[in-house]
């Protein structure tokens, strides 16, 4: 009887190397190396020659045939273990999935393998399910692989695809962030469309949390002017999506969190935000996101409606009552609502110390709805660089969809482009 070392033949396996290495004399060898050599007959050595043989060549016709009739002489588990890996090499030149994953099974089932190694011939069995679309199969040779420590860097991201096309949104998320932070264990970036398909699977899946989560991590990882328009036109996408409208109020302090961010695009997002300040009554703030629009290039000079919203506004700025006596209104009432209307206009004509004031009485005098007047007051702070005091009145806002935009806000203060 001879021997193939074990040894050899993992570390063949693993790299899809079709290697036949024939053992030293047992004085030569390294005894912990050799302790379990493959055993094989003098008639199955010679089969396996000459199958090894055939294999360096481009015949697949006589490959076929050699590692056939080595498969008949396969006697022990030793050399049926050895058969599939050489049926494995062949199945691979073949591009049969099938074929590979039929070998695949013998190898796994040999008892030949085991701990990480075992771990990436599971992790390879499952990608050809995957392959074939057999998601629901192929996931219990990633949790295997998983189990066993297989090093293949990709076996959290198939494994997050697969939970993905068998409905199991939570599953997937979970992998991928596991992916992902593998990726920065080794110092590494995770690519930005991870975060992107966890953003879209919570969506779909209902969990707004999650969603605004994986968001605010998209745009931790990628803050970019680009990254940010993109998060805040899914978010916008997926409330609508679900059937969730933003009242005027609310889609106007995304489009500021969009202009604060340099996350403006074209001319539609400028048109947008000027007729929301517009029926918001705030002539100073059309008139100066439209002046941005047009200084970068995004607005033309001859777009109709932007251009009868910018006349309308500057009538309505000169026209507009001294704000130092609505302030004055807004002390002597018994609401909070003048202070708060004071607030916006003092806003929207970027006096954010004043705008700070205005709100902080507003929430004092009370009968407003503190969720968004918080919500302006946190923007005041924010716009006026003080980050801590905003962050901290963002953390008071409550309910969906305003916790969400100061979710939003209170990120962007952590960030460099604040």
């Amino acid at each position: 009887m001879k021997s193939v070392s074990k040894v050899a033949l993992t570390a063949a396996i693993v790299l899809g190397m079709p290697a036949l290495t024939v053992a030293a004399p047992a004085a030569a060898q390294d005894k912990k190396q050799e302790a379990a050599p493959l055993k094989m007959s003098a008639a199955y050595r010679k089969g396996a020659v000459e199958a090894q043989e055939a294999a360096k060549g481009t015949d697949l016709a006589l490959e076929e045939t050699k590692i056939a009739a080595l498969e008949g002489l396969a006697a022990n588990p030793d050399e049926k273990f050895f058969a599939a890996k050489m049926r494995y090499d062949l199945e691979t030149k073949k591009k049969s999935n099938a074929g590979r994953g039929t070998a695949l099974d013998a190898l796994i089932a040999s008892g030949k393998i085991a701990g990480p190694d075992l771990g990436n011939l599971h992790f390879l069995r499952g990608q050809l399910l995957a392959q074939d679309k057999k998601y629901a199969e192929a996931l219990p040779h990633y949790a295997k692989a998983r189990e066993l420590g297989s090093n293949q860097p990709d076996l959290p991201l198939q494994r997050a695809v697969a939970q993905f096309q068998t409905k199991d949104p939570n599953g997937g998320v979970a992998s991928l962030d596991e992916a992902i932070k593998a990726r920065e264990a080794a110092g590494q970036k995770a690519p930005e469309t991870w975060y992107k398909i966890a953003v879209s699977e919570m969506y779909k899946s209902g969990n707004k949390d999650g969603a605004s989560t994986w968001l605010n991590r998209q745009i931790a990882a990628y803050p970019s002017p680009d990254a940010w328009r993109s998060s805040l036109l899914i978010y916008l996408e997926q409330l609508q999506t679900k059937g969730v409208t933003l009242d005027p109020d609310q889609r106007l302090d995304v489009l500021r969190l969009m202009r604060a961010s340099k996350a403006m695009g074209g001319e539609s997002d400028y048109l947008q935000y000027a007729d929301l300040a517009q029926r918001r009554g705030l002539p100073g703030e059309v008139k100066s996101v439209i002046d941005e629009g047009r200084a970068s290039g995004k607005v033309t000079k001859t777009n109709t409606q932007i251009n009868q919203l910018y006349t309308t506004a500057d009538k309505q700025e000169k026209a507009e009552v001294s704000l130092a006596g609505e302030e004055k209104r807004a002390a002597g009432a018994a609401k909070g609502d003048v202070a708060m209307q004071t607030g916006d206009a003092y806003l929207g004509a970027r006096n954010y110390a004043k705008a700070v004031e205005l709100y902080r009485l507003a929430l004092q005098k009370g009968s407003v709805d503190a969720n968004l007047v918080n919500t302006r007051l946190g923007i005041a702070l924010a716009l006026s660089g003080q980050k801590a005091e905003a962050k901290t009145v963002f953390a008071t806002v409550s309910g969906s969809p305003r916790a969400d935009i100061a979710k939003f806000w209170t990120t962007w203060l952590d960030l460099p482009l604040a």
